[in-house]
């Protein structure tokens, strides 16, 4: 659970807890069903709490009595949103304001703003459900909308003692904000406000939300527990900047060590010095102030999270002589209250700590427990995946690897019943996917794979073996194909997509296709290959981790980082092209490409030539995702040149059967002016106009949105007369993280990637393709292809394609000029119509290259191999 979700659902708690049993009304059957729903809540039956409370809420309105109806309805909602059911919540509270029809829409939500603005004297009560439905609307990504609530908010509760529990609030969302406008800033700014040594500029997005809480704090009628709340949340926020800003020096200080650029060099440390210094003050404060107010702090659940969110950030910033205290603490609270989901969580993240001071024996008694105590009763089991795949963790670390496999099966299996019954479970749990849920897949299918190995490797560069079936093979696979899915749900924080139960075999889809599944591990990279008619086959490249990124690395400075002055994106967009910085690069590139391709396609080719293949379909992971597939090089051709490449997800995704192609219509939009979003300057896309204009000729009923006419607005009247595929010429990036992931528009707004699949998804079909030409993926961020595959997969539109980097040249209008002529044909796969493309502007490049320098070379890959092809390639 990472720290900032896990003080979000403190607060969720906190503020179910903050409506006051004592005012409800003495009638006497709602008030016993709503104090029975209090004691749900409490022994931590939220399924149970939530239906009680809505039996207690029509009690109520039986009762003649709107004010306990309102009341329960909005513990119910609280509750609802404790169980990830955002949108329930949100339907529940629009029913509290008397909306028709309630959906959560952002018209609904639109009209209540307008109406309660009119409204001149807000109860408390109407004060708090604004609250709530403002923070269930920040978790939704609309933190627009959730501001304004929250200020209406606290007017209303103004001169109450619920304002502490709305500044609160009004600092998560503008702290959501401040991130949303921070991740939205090009490398180059980032850089820019580095090489300023300017730490200011970097809190600049937050002012507002260091504002709420220390208000929170300072706010005499705030309960304790919310003024810690307010502290730790404040804390967290201050460790993230100084994190993330550190994140961003290092992907910098990485390329600029390996150019010895000495100046950028120390720039990047006095800036990361500048910051810390700053932010340290500010912690410091803190943990003095929250070690005090610990003792006027009453015993409870969500006194317990709080102990146990703060001992997580002790640990994070180096303060660990305090943990082993304040988690003792958190458990023998949990005992007294007799709260067995809270002592669950005291077990398993004391048996944590003391994992992290390796007395292994120790760690791994309590976090049997941990599991004992979840098991007890029923209680959540959905958390035991938690400590499950500690456990397993932690029996790896003591070389005991059949019980190490047991333990992550147990925690794949939990993971696995938690997004298929998400909406009938608990979702307590709001987990740092990276660091705590991906290892569980990648540990699993190492043991998994490590177990089917020979045991006498020897010397050998490649080992490739023949799968007879084998249980743990294809185990293995399955695993990979569910990490992906669970990569898309954690990116969504939902479970977005209507999965297959079991995974399709390349049978059932192509026959002329395989599915490449290439993992890397510390110390080899292990390949799946499925191919039509064939068991599973494996093969392993004994090459390090370490080795496999440093080769990605360089391969991204000399391709596409725009902080590199020699890379490829930035040779190719001077006025005049240096011949020899072209031919330098060139040099560099080709060795990557060929050592990268002899790890993942050389030990297949014998396979893919025997079975007549003709396209391969990437199932990518982790630092991969960044690697331009197309362009492996086997030192006589690129991979495109032998077949089509495509990138799938997963195959639990995909629909075997390809979507009849009849009269092709286009919707196509594009910008080719300049805009500013937020003090971002997005150029002019030159080449647009000409591209949307060649679209239309090709197919006569397609429509243009250019500039002022791209508008969400526009695009979403357009959608519902139905296109099959939407070409969409702007400026986007595609991240890791649903705020870094959107498109701009020509009325210059930033359009999320949940905004932009409902729109995709508003017609009366969705389009079975969605093509953005102008848009890139974010520098160094090894997972921003799921931004990509996220397009097609929440809006149920079959395919994308889409580049890893902007190429801003006339080269893009000749490939989609020559991709649509080639997708024309019904009888063409898609894949192939981009391959086909690809290779005519390769030949084209060749040509007429663009420095003379590249004459006798490859085509240069940085025109041609940036385009991919996600989901169904047919």
């Amino acid at each position: 659970m990472s720290d900032k979700r896990f003080l979000i659902f403190i607060f969720s708690i906190w503020l179910a807890i903050s409506l006051h049993l004592p005012a409800w009304s003495q009638a006497e059957s709602g008030l016993d069903l709503a104090i029975a729903a209090q004691q749900l809540y409490a022994q931590g039956e939220l399924t149970s709490a939530a239906d009680m409370w809505q039996r207690s809420a029509e009690a109520f309105a039986a009762e003649k009595n709107p004010l306990g109806t309102t009341k329960s309805s909005i513990n119910k909602a609280q509750v609802l949103q404790d169980l990830g059911l955002y949108p329930k919540a949100c339907d529940t509270l629009l029913e509290v304001f008397e909306v028709q029809n309630p959906d959560c829409t952002s018209e609904q939500i639109d009209n209540l703003i307008r109406d309660v603005k009119l409204e001149s004297n807000l109860s408390i009560t109407q004060g708090i459900g604004l609250r709530s439905l403002g923070s269930i609307l920040m978790r939704g990504g609309k933190l627009e909308q959730s501001q304004k609530l929250l200020e209406l908010s606290q007017a209303a509760v103004r001169d109450s003692a619920e304002l502490a529990g709305t500044l609160l609030a009004i600092g998560n969302v503008e702290q959501a904000i401040g991130d949303k406008y921070r991740n939205i800033q090009s490398y180059d700014k980032v850089t820019e406000i580095i090489d300023r040594q300017a730490p200011e500029l970097a809190l600049k997005p937050y002012q507002r939300a260091f504002s709420a809480y220390k208000q929170t704090i300072k706010n005499q009628q705030a309960l304790p527990i919310t003024q810690v709340q307010a502290e730790l949340n404040y804390l967290d926020l201050l460790i993230d900047l100084e994190d993330w800003w550190q994140g961003q020096i290092e992907r910098r200080l990485k390329t600029w060590q390996r150019y010895q650029d000495f100046r950028s060099i120390q720039a990047g440390s006095n800036f990361a010095n500048l910051l810390k210094l700053k932010l340290n003050q500010d912690k410091t404060s803190l943990i003095d102030d929250i070690d005090r107010r610990w003792s006027s702090v009453s015993p409870s659940r969500e006194s317990v999270f709080a102990r146990i969110s703060y001992s997580r950030n002790l640990t994070k910033i180096g303060k660990t002589q305090n943990v082993e205290a304040v988690l003792q603490t958190a458990l023998a609270e949990s005992r007294a209250i007799q709260d067995r989901l809270s002592e669950s969580y005291a077990w398993g993240y004391l048996g944590k700590y003391y994992g992290q001071q390796q007395e292994l024996d120790k760690a791994i008694a309590l976090t049997k427990k941990a599991l004992m105590t979840v098991k007890e009763e029923g209680v959540n089991r959905e958390i035991s995946y938690l400590w499950y795949s500690q456990l397993g963790q932690l029996l790896e670390e003591q070389g005991k690897s059949a019980d190490a496999i047991s333990a992550y099966t147990s925690a794949f299996g939990a993971l696995q019943s938690l997004r298929t019954d998400l909406n009938a479970n608990n979702q307590v749990v709001q987990f740092d996917f990276r660091q705590e849920v991906k290892p569980v897949y990648l540990r699993l299918a190492n043991l998994l794979l490590q177990s089917d190995r020979s045991q006498s490797l020897g010397s050998l560069e490649l080992i490739a073996a023949v799968d007879r079936p084998n249980t743990n093979l294809e185990l293995a696979r399955q695993v990979i194909e569910s990490l992906q899915l669970a990569e898309l749900d954690n990116f969504f924080q939902d479970p977005c997509s209507e999965a297959a139960d079991e995974t399709l075999s390349i049978d059932q889809i192509d026959s002329q296709a395989a599915v490449v599944y290439p993992i890397v591990f510390g110390d080899r990279v292990e390949i799946i290959l499925s191919l039509p008619d064939r068991p599973l086959q494996r093969f392993t490249s004994l090459v390090s981790e370490t080795r496999v990124n440093q080769a990605i690395d360089l391969l991204y400075d000399s391709l596409y980082n725009p902080g590199v002055n020699d890379s490829a994106v930035n040779i190719f967009n001077t006025t005049v092209i240096d011949p020899q910085e072209v031919e330098e690069n060139m040099q560099t590139l080709l060795p990557i490409l060929q050592q990268i391709h002899s790890w993942l396609i050389k030990p297949l080719s014998p396979a893919l030539s025997e079975n007549k293949i003709e396209t391969l379909v990437f199932v990518l992971n982790g630092r991969l995702q960044n690697v331009p597939i197309a362009a492996l090089y086997d030192g006589q051709q690129y991979l495109i040149e032998q077949y089509g490449v495509a990138l799938a997800p997963s195959l639990q995704l995909l629909d075997p059967e390809p979507v009849a192609r009849q009269e092709i219509k286009v919707l196509a939009a594009g910008l080719s002016e300049q805009v500013v979003i937020q003090d971002n300057i997005f150029p002019a896309l030159p080449n647009v106009p000409q591209e949307l204009a060649q679209i239309e000729q090709i197919f006569p009923k397609s429509r243009q949105l250019l500039n002022q006419d791209f508008t969400y607005k526009n695009i979403k009247e357009q959608l519902a007369s139905g296109f099959s595929v939407v070409h969409l010429a702007t400026h986007g990036l595609f991240s890791s993280n649903l705020e870094e992931t959107f498109i701009v528009t020509g009325d210059s707004q930033a359009i999320d990637i949940d905004t932009l699949s409902s729109l995709l998804n508003s017609g009366s079909s969705s389009p079975d393709l969605v093509v953005l030409s102008a848009c890139e993926t974010a520098a160094g961020d090894e997972r921003a292809i799921l931004g990509l595959a996220g397009v097609a997969v929440r809006s149920g539109t079959s395919s994308t394609i889409a580049s890893l980097w902007s190429v801003d040249d006339a080269s893009t209008t000749q490939l989609m000029s020559q991709f649509y002529q080639e997708f024309k044909n019904p009888a063409t796969k898609k894949v192939d119509a981009l391959r086909k493309a690809q290779l005519t502007l390769m030949d084209s490049l060749q040509e007429k290259p663009p420095a003379a320098a590249l004459t006798d070379m490859p085509a240069h890959p940085y025109y041609w191999s940036p385009y991919v092809l996600v989901g169904n390639w047919q």
